[in-house]
């Protein structure tokens, strides 16, 4: 059930070579303007991040240039602020892939953990993050043996140490202008692949199966030369059902399709969630009641999007949009999260799918600028024509830019039809 892969334009993909030049160019450029901003914002004069082969730290293959796959033994990076504000990235490893982006500084004469004892003794820092937290996992990787060594090695400057949480929040999630001028082209392959997905190519009415469509979007991204930013699933609402999402059926005339699908290229995720409706023999279009509760999705997509602002924390926003949803009686649940090198991002969350209401910790964050958000979120409403509440679940990847949000790929303001 291959269906015509050629009934939806998409964006070109880069080959192998092009992606690795890109990427390369973007964490050159993240390294000299981003990440000085984010120490100095958070007050973090050093940040050592080391790296053990076959048990990689997640924050290292974000610092890592195309031609280094992984730590190779041990690996330790040093970042901090001299005099000038001025950010030093030091590697302590031979391997000369590494410049220009880090200066290599091991000194042969000593092991690479003497080498870091004499640079933070000259460096002399008044903080030392490391990459431990009690709360979100990516900031979490240094392992517990290496902090015992960090702490053996570096025993005058225990004092120092400080979770890098802060300043790996913000490089994780804030995008580089260089990036956001390509996500929109990562989230326009990511659209045109649901709906690819969800049409008469590969869905055929009493024939095909949830799991069909699954087994095709997963083979083609595949095909692509990229990969799905987690597995996607698809389930259906249907007239009669006790259920709100159907997975594993056959798919027939008169449901509601509902895709869950991202992609990861070019080292950034995408998160989307689009429908279909099948048609009845003789349909033209959706019933009036169906097509009304997705009016409603948009409604709601436009109050939540309204009161998304840099500043704001997760929790506030989500109170403010629930808030608003009351006053115009939308039943709605929200459970936003950012995008960025992991589909659910370090960041500040909006709700969450089996906790609405406010989320500690996460939801305590605030949002930032030059972020992608995954804005996703369902309503429920009674559809006449089937005597039922129906949920409409939709999710957009969007951009807060200066307090406004931006939709990174085509709005889905109305469903695909098969």
């Amino acid at each position: 059930m291959r269906g015509n892969i050629n009934s939806v334009d998409l964006p070109s993909i880069l080959p192998l070579k092009k992606r690795e030049e890109t990427q390369n160019r973007w964490l050159f450029h993240r390294l000299n303007t981003l990440l000085p901003q984010l120490m100095k914002k958070n007050n973090l004069h050093m940040w050592i991040v080391v790296g053990r082969e076959y048990n990689e730290d997640p924050v290292l293959k974000t610092l890592y240039p195309s031609s280094i796959d992984g730590s190779r033994r041990l690996t330790i990076l040093v970042f901090y602020l001299n005099e000038d504000d001025h950010l030093k990235r030091c590697v302590i490893h031979p391997n000369p892939s590494f410049e220009p982006f880090y200066e290599r500084i091991w000194e042969q004469e000593y092991d690479q953990w003497e080498s870091l004892r004499r640079v933070v003794e000259k460096v002399n820092p008044n903080s030392i993050g490391l990459n431990y937290s009690h709360s979100l996992a990516a900031c979490d990787g240094l392992s517990h043996s290496h902090f015992e060594h960090l702490s053996m090695v570096l025993d005058e400057f225990t004092d120092k140490f400080v979770s890098a949480q802060n300043v790996i929040i913000d490089w994780l999630s804030i995008r580089s202008r260089k990036e956001m001028i390509a996500y929109p082209m990562i989230a326009e392959l990511a659209r045109g692949l649901a709906e690819e997905a969800l049409s008469n190519a590969v869905i055929h009415p009493g024939i095909s199966t949830t799991e069909d469509v699954v087994d095709w979007i997963r083979q083609r991204v595949l095909d692509l030369g990229i990969e799905t930013s987690f597995f996607p699933t698809v389930d259906i609402q249907r007239r009669g059902s006790d259920r709100d999402r159907l997975e594993g059926e056959i798919i027939r005339q008169g449901d509601i399709i509902h895709l869950d699908f991202g992609i990861q290229y070019l080292g950034l995720s995408t998160d989307t969630q689009q429908l279909a409706y099948v048609l009845e023999t003789g349909e033209k279009e959706p019933p009036a009641g169906i097509q009304d509760a997705f009016k409603t999705a948009l409604r709601f997509e436009d109050l939540l999007s309204n009161e998304m602002k840099a500043g704001r924390t997760g929790n506030e926003v989500f109170k403010r949009a629930k808030a608003k949803a009351r006053e115009e009686e939308i039943e709605a649940m929200i459970y936003s999260h950012p995008l960025g090198v992991h589909c659910h991002e370090t960041g500040a969350v909006i709700g969450l799918y089996d906790h609405q209401d406010e989320v500690p910790i996460r939801g305590d964050l605030p949002l930032t600028s030059n972020t992608i958000y995954a804005m996703e979120f369902n309503i429920k409403q009674f559809i006449p024509e089937w005597n039922q509440f129906v949920p409409i679940y939709l999710e957009e990847p969007v951009a807060l830019i200066n307090d406004k949000v931006e939709f990174m790929a085509k709005r889905q303001t109305t469903f695909y039809l098969i």
